[in-house]
């Protein structure tokens, strides 16, 4: 059982992680590890670089070959790969393991993760030479669904973005469902250590339009994200407060460009799902559509939990 203490500890490692766990598919590291290396020399982090291979990818053509001796060849490869793009990483002055194991890359790397103390978990959603093979909801769906950290995704349309290890503007969409505060306070918190703007957003069903009520709607929904920003938050940010109303993943991405974000933070329940007027989809159409790359923040049962 965690304490309070143990809880708040537990947080802000998630925010400024000792340990960084980069899940690779060895062809995305080209984008992939600039971003490591970044994030790792912001906060002072080392890295792990993680290859798992699938069961079955290892199966040779031949059935009457020996599948354990293509098993062995794929980790000798897979290693001297990896070996090679850490001492890139250490070259920059950060410390780098590697680790190659064989099995469900879904349960290995959220079993890493908690093996090597990783609080973050970096992932493309697909390599460039397994474009279809990769495809953002396979394995990055796969580990955004079981990893207990927050897990850093790169989309096909964040791969050319410069990579900050140092956000200077996050946009924080504030689904005000079950736990929100949690990942909002995260999200605030990482702007104080960055030294960032925030912005926190929340978007409206277009529904409320109609209602003669609205402009009442809208105020109550700021009022209610302003209660979590901490009195002292502008003598080191800016903390802007923003209501649209119409599509979440549309209003989402249409902020995150207005402001230039370089970082978006999502809060997500344990179900994945995320704004109660979209589902489980809408995770992942902003990451796959988003500019920047994301920081997916599982929402917490309890502290006690």
């Amino acid at each position: 059982m965690k304490t309070l203490d143990q809880a708040v500890s537990s947080k802000r490692t998630f925010v400024v992680p000792d340990k960084i766990l980069v899940a690779t598919d060895l062809a995305d590291t080209d984008y992939l590890i600039p971003h490591a290396v970044a994030q790792a020399r912001a906060c002072g982090s080392s890295l792990t670089l993680a290859h798992i291979i699938p069961p079955g990818q290892a199966i040779p053509l031949d059935a009457s070959a020996i599948p354990y001796l293509d098993v062995a060849e794929m980790k000798l490869e897979a290693e001297e790969t990896l070996k090679r793009v850490a001492a890139q990483a250490e070259a920059s002055g950060i410390q780098c393991d590697i680790i190659v194991a064989e099995g469900n890359p879904r349960e290995q790397i959220t079993t890493l993760a908690r093996e090597v103390g990783a609080g973050r978990v970096i992932a493309g959603t697909h390599g460039r030479r397994h474009l279809k093979k990769f495809l953002l909801g396979s394995v990055a769906h796969e580990i955004l669904r079981s990893a207990e950290v927050p897990v850093y995704t790169i989309g096909p349309h964040a791969h050319e973005a410069s990579s900050f290890g140092a956000p200077r503007r996050i946009l924080h969409p504030v689904s005000l469902c079950a736990g929100y505060e949690d990942s909002a306070r995260m999200a605030i918190e990482m702007a104080q250590f960055y030294r960032a703007d925030i912005t926190l957003l929340h978007v409206l069903s277009r529904g409320v339009e109609s209602q003669p009520d609205a402009d009442r709607v809208v105020e109550w929904t700021k009022s209610e994200m302003r209660r979590i920003i901490p009195e002292e938050a502008p003598l080191w940010t800016q903390i802007t407060v923003q209501v649209e109303i119409g599509d979440v993943v549309e209003e989402t991405l249409n902020v995150a460009a207005e402001i230039n974000a370089d970082l978006i933070v999502l809060g997500v329940n344990a179900d994945v799902s995320f704004w109660p007027i979209r589902g489980d989809d809408t995770v992942y159409s902003i990451i796959a559509e988003a500019k920047s790359p994301v920081l997916s923040i599982r929402h917490a049962a309890g502290v006690s939990a």
